[in-house]
């Protein structure tokens, strides 16, 4: 082999090793640059959505926090989350669960509407992802005109005397607003009897309001008052009799 040839063969390997060397620093570089870029978006969106993970809710509140209704009606109420990237939402359906202190004064429905059942005060709780909100409910009376007091529970006929049978011994007196059984007002209203040395009647409680226990023999009145929309109401006398 003349060098004419030999110099020939030698430059054909020279810039083929040489392009081989360029593309392979070119598929390098882009490598590279698609592995950067891959990197940048994964940093951006980890950033933004925490690596995709859904924002938890922090707390949760209840409107409105505090309300009145009447006996027998309603009122709707609304929890609203505040979440953990600062944002908030209304809370409905199977994502939040509603719950009363006390279903005998407020139930509530898994919609979150409230309903008075009997008179006082009754804590409505909203639960979702583990966390809770509360708010209160007061059911009233809406129109309280006239106050019926009986010892026949869910009777609104008028009764003017009552008696007892030993000492000691209790009898359970019961109390209506405006006429109506439905409107039991028994625990809100304030009893009084006007011999405590006879019989006394307990008051001002929650539950189990009404209760004349008897004292010695004799007679005492027994009356049951509450302020209504005219005024301080007065219910019918009863003459109680322990003998």
């Amino acid at each position: 082999m003349n060098d004419s040839v030999r110099r020939r063969r030698n430059q054909k390997l020279h810039l083929f090793c040489h392009g081989s060397v360029l593309r392979l620093l070119g598929l390098r570089r882009r490598l590279g640059l698609a592995t950067g870029i891959a990197i940048l978006l994964c940093l951006a969106w980890a950033g933004c959505t925490g690596f995709f993970v859904n924002p938890t809710i922090s707390s949760i509140f209840i409107t409105p926090a505090s309300t009145t209704i009447a006996l027998n009606g309603t009122q709707q109420l609304i929890a609203t989350g505040t979440f953990s990237d600062g944002s908030r939402q209304p809370l409905s359906g199977s994502t939040v669960g509603w719950s009363s202190s006390d279903d005998k004064v407020a139930t509530i429905t898994n919609g979150g509407l409230v309903t008075g059942v009997s008179l006082g005060t009754a804590t409505i709780t909203a639960t979702a992802q583990g966390v809770s909100g509360t708010g209160s409910v007061t059911v009233t009376v809406g129109n309280l005109t006239t106050i019926s007091i009986t010892t026949t529970q869910g009777s609104t006929v008028p009764q003017s005397t009552a008696s007892m049978s030993g000492i000691p011994s209790t009898l359970q007196f019961y109390a209506y607003a405006n006429g109506s059984a439905n409107e039991d007002i028994t625990n809100a209203v304030t009893w009084s009897s006007s011999n405590t040395n006879v019989a006394t009647i307990s008051t001002g409680l929650s539950s189990g309001s009404g209760v004349a226990t008897s004292v010695k023999l004799g007679t005492t009145v027994i009356t049951a008052t509450s302020v209504g929309s005219i005024g301080t109401v007065t219910s019918n006398p009863i003459t109680l009799t322990v003998q």
